[in-house]
C-alpha cells in the first residue's frame, strides 16, 4: 500500500517536472537564474571565497601553535620502542582485550562467570551481616550458572536476524556486520579470569549501590573499548552529547578518556601522524587568547574552570580529525549524529503533545497569550535546543536527498527531517528560525539555484499553512514591547558599557567574572549571566583578540569548506554534505547574534564536533573501506 502511494507521488512529480521544464515560464525563470548566477559568481564575496589557497602550515606562527603536537611526536619517538613492546607482551593488556571481545560477542560462558561471581559475593555479604539473601540475585546466580555450561556468541546470531536487517536498512547502514569481535579470544580459560575479576568488582560495588554495581562492567567495557579503538569514543561522544541531560561532566569525561586513548595510540602506532591544518591552528590560538584573559580575570578561579571546559571540548576537534580515517567511518558518524538528533526531537515533540515539564518562563504571556508552551527536550532551554537543531537538520536533509529512492532509509530520513523541523518550530525560538532560513538560503544557492524558481509559489502558499501563532512570533521580531526583546537590548547596552573600559583585553571568562563587572553597567536593574550575544560575549570576556581570533577561525573554516566542496561535482554526496554542514554552521553563527550559544557546554562541544566532521572530509576522500 505504502509503496503504491509513494510510487504514485514520484510519478506525478516527475511528470509535472517534465511538463514544467518545457514551458515558457521555465525558460524565463532560467534566463533570470543564469543572469543572477553569473553576477553572483563574479561578486566580491565569491571572489574572496574562491580566492587564493592561503595556508599557515609552514609558517613560523603555525610551528609555534603546533608545538604540542610536535612535542607529542617527539615523546612518541622516544617511548615507542619501550612501550609498544611492553603493551604487546603485557598480561593485563591481554586480559583487557579478552574482556572487550567477549563482552562484544556476548559470550554466554564469559557473562555467566561474571554474573555468577557478582551475585554470590553480593548474597554472601548480606548473609554475613545477618540480612538474609536476595531472592532475585539468587535467581540470577542460578541462571548465570546455567550460562556457564554453554559457550556461544550471541552477537554473531544477529547477522541473520530479519529485525536487525530492517533496523540497518532504516539507518542506511546495510554493510555493517556483527562479526566485529575476535572469535579466537572467545575461547580458552584465561578470559574467564577477566570475567571473574569484573564480577568480583561488580559484586563488591553492589554492596554499596546496586545500580552502580550493575554499571561497573559496562563502564569498564567502554573504557577498555575506547582505549583499544579511540574512534569508538568519538562515536559515543557525538551520540551522547545532546542526550546527557543532567550534566556536561560525563561528556567531558568521555572526551578526555578518548583523547588520552588517542595519545597512547599515537605513541604505539609507528604510522600515526597528527594532522595539521588552518582551522586547528586558529583554534589553538583561540584557546591561548582565552587563557590570557583568564589570568587577568576579575574572577580568575571561576574563569579557569570555564576555560578548562573550553580546552576539553575545543581539543576534541583534533581527536575527531585524527581518529576518523575512512569515508565509511565518517558517514557512520554523521548518521549516528542524525539518529541522536531524532531522539532529542522526538522527546521535544512528546513534551508538547503530553505537556511534559513545559513552562512559560521563556515567553511574554501578555503579548502571546496562546503561546505558553516552548519545548526544550534534553537541553534545558528552548533556544539551546533550537541551536542544536540548526546543526542537525541540514545533515538529515542531505541523507534524505542523496539516499536512493528504492531504499527504506531515504524515507526514514525524510521522516526524521520532518520531526527535527517540527521540533524546531515548537521551540518558538525566533532567532533559530531566522538562522534556519539562512542555512536554507545558502544550501539552495550552492546546491541547486534553480530551486529558487519555486520560492514565489512557496511564499504564496505559506500564509495559508503557517499557524497564526508562528506569524505573530515572527512579526514580533524587533518589537520592544516583547519582554524578551527588550531584555536582550538592555543587556547588550550594559555589555557595550563594559567595552568602553575593557575592550582591549576583556574582563575574563565565565559567569563569575561577568557578574563582578556587569552590575555596574546594567540597565533597568536587569540581572543576566551573559550578554546574550556570542560575539559580544567574546569581546567582553577576551577583548578584541578573542573576537578577532574566533572570526579568523570561522573564516579559515569556511575557506576550507569551500576547498572540500566541489562546484563541478556539487551533487555528489561529499559536496552536498559539506555544503549542508557549512550551511548549518552559518545558521548557528547567525543565531549567535541573538544568544550566547556557547553558554551550554554540550552545544559548545557539538559545534566543534560539527567543525571537525566537516574538515574530516578533507582527509577521507578516496578512503572508502573501514579499518577493523
Amino acid at each position: 500500500m505504502n509503496s503504491v502511494i509513494i510510487s504514485g507521488i514520484i510519478t506525478f512529480c516527475r511528470a509535472f517536472a517534465a511538463r514544467f521544464t518545457e514551458s515558457k515560464l521555465w525558460a524565463v525563470i532560467m534566463k533570470i537564474y543564469t543572469g543572477c548566477s553569473k553576477s553572483w559568481r563574479n561578486s566580491t564575496i565569491m571572489r574572496s571565497i574562491y580566492g587564493s589557497k592561503a595556508t599557515v602550515a609552514g609558517s613560523r606562527i603555525a610551528r609555534a601553535l603546533y608545538a604540542p603536537f610536535t612535542f607529542l611526536e617527539f615523546i612518541a619517538a622516544k617511548l615507542r620502542p619501550v612501550i609498544a613492546g611492553a603493551i604487546k607482551k603485557s598480561v593485563i593488556c591481554e586480559f583487557g582485550r579478552q574482556y572487550v571481545h567477549n563482552f562484544m560477542a556476548v559470550n554466554t560462558r564469559f557473562w555467566g562467570v561474571m554474573m555468577f561471581t557478582s551475585s554470590v559475593i553480593y548474597n554472601a555479604n548480606k548473609l554475613l551481616n545477618g540480612m538474609g539473601y536476595n531472592k532475585i540475585v539468587l535467581a540470577v546466580s542460578v541462571i548465570s550458572a546455567l550460562l556457564c555450561i554453554v559457550n556461544f556468541n550471541i552477537t554473531g546470531f544477529l547477522n541473520g536476524s530479519k529485525a536487525v536487517d530492517i533496523a540497518k536498512a532504516c539507518a542506511g547502514v546495510k554493510n555493517i556486520s556483527f562479526s566485529f569481535y575476535d572469535e579466537e579470544k572467545t575461547t580458552g580459560r584465561s578470559r574467564l579470569l577477566a570475567a571473574f575479576a569484573a564480577g568480583f568488582v561488580m559484586g563488591a560495588m553492589m554492596i554499596f549501590s546496586p545500580i552502580l554495581g550493575i554499571l561497573v562492567p559496562f563502564g569498564l567495557f567502554g573504557m577498555l573499548l575506547v582505549l583499544e579503538y579511540p574512534v569508538t569514543g568519538v562515536y559515543a561522544a557525538v551520540f551522547l552529547a545532546p542526550l546527557i541531560a543532567f550534566s556536561s561532566m560525563p561528556l567531558a569525561g568521555i572526551c578526555i578518556w578518548t583523547m588520552l586513548s588517542l595519545i597512547i595510540k599515537s605513541i604505539i602506532d609507528e604510522d600515526f601522524k597528527w594532522k595539521r591544518e588552518g582551522v586547528g591552528a586558529a583554534l589553538i590560538l583561540f584557546l591561548a587568547v582565552l587563557m590570557v584573559s583568564c589570568i587577568f580575570s576579575f574572577s580568575m578561579r571561576s574563569s579557569l574552570k570555564v576555560w578548562m571546559m573550553y580546552l576539553v571540548f575545543v581539543s576534541f576537534y583534533f581527536v575527531i580529525i585524527n581518529t576518523i580515517e575512512t569515508r565509511d567511518q565518517l558517514y557512520g558518524l554523521l548518521r549516528l549524529f542524525v539518529i541522536s538528533g531524532a531522539l532529542v526531537a522526538l522527546y521535544g515533540v512528546m513534551q508538547y503533545v503530553f505537556g511534559w515539564t513545559t513552562t512559560n518562563a521563556w515567553i511574554d504571556e501578555e503579548m502571546f497569550e496562546d503561546d505558553t508552551m516552548r519545548v526544550f527536550s534534553t537541553l534545558a532551554n528552548p533556544n539551546v535546543l533550537g541551536e542544536y537543531l540548526l546543526l542537525v537538520i541540514p545533515v538529515s536533509a542531505v541523507f534524505f536527498l542523496k539516499d536512493r529512492v528504492n531504499t527504506l532509509s531515504k524515507w526514514i530520513y525524510l521522516g526524521i527531517t520532518g520531526l527535527l523541523f517540527l521540533c524546531l518550530i515548537l521551540t518558538q525560538s525566533r532567532g533559530c528560525w531566522l538562522g534556519f532560513m539562512v542555512s536554507v538560503v545558502l544550501f539552495i544557492t550552492f546546491y541547486e539555484g534553480r530551486w529558487w524558481a519555486i520560492i514565489p509559489l512557496v511564499l504564496c502558499i505559506l500564509p495559508f499553512v503557517i499557524p497564526q501563532t508562528i506569524v505573530e512570533r515572527i512579526s514580533s521580531i524587533g518589537n520592544m514591547d516583547d519582554s524578551s526583546t527588550s531584555y536582550r537590548v538592555y543587556i547588550w547596552m550594559g555589555a557595550l558599557g563594559i567595552l568602553r573600559y575593557y575592550l582591549a583585553g576583556g574582563i575574563g571568562m565565565g559567569e563569575g567574572a561577568f557578574n563582578e563587572v556587569y552590575p555596574f553597567f546594567s540597565y533597568n536593574a536587569i540581572i543576566a549571566p551573559h550578554s546574550h550575544n556570542t560575539f559580544l560575549q567574546l569581546l567582553v570576556e577576551g577583548g578584541i583578540p578573542a573576537l578577532a581570533v574566533f572570526a579568523a577561525a570561522m573564516a579559515v573554516f569556511f575557506k576550507s569548506t569551500r576547498r572540500i566542496y566541489k562546484p563541478r561535482n556539487k551533487k555528489s554526496f561529499n559536496s552536498a554534505m559539506v555544503l549542508a554542514l557549512g550551511a548549518g554552521v552559518a545558521g548557528f553563527l547567525f543565531q549567535s547574534m541573538f544568544d550566547y550559544t556557547f553558554y551550554n557546554y554540550r552545544v559548545l562541544a557539538i559545534f566543534f564536533m560539527v567543525l571537525a566532521m566537516t574538515i574530516s572530509f578533507r582527509y577521507v576522500n578516496g578512503r572508502k573501506e573501514s579499518s577493523r
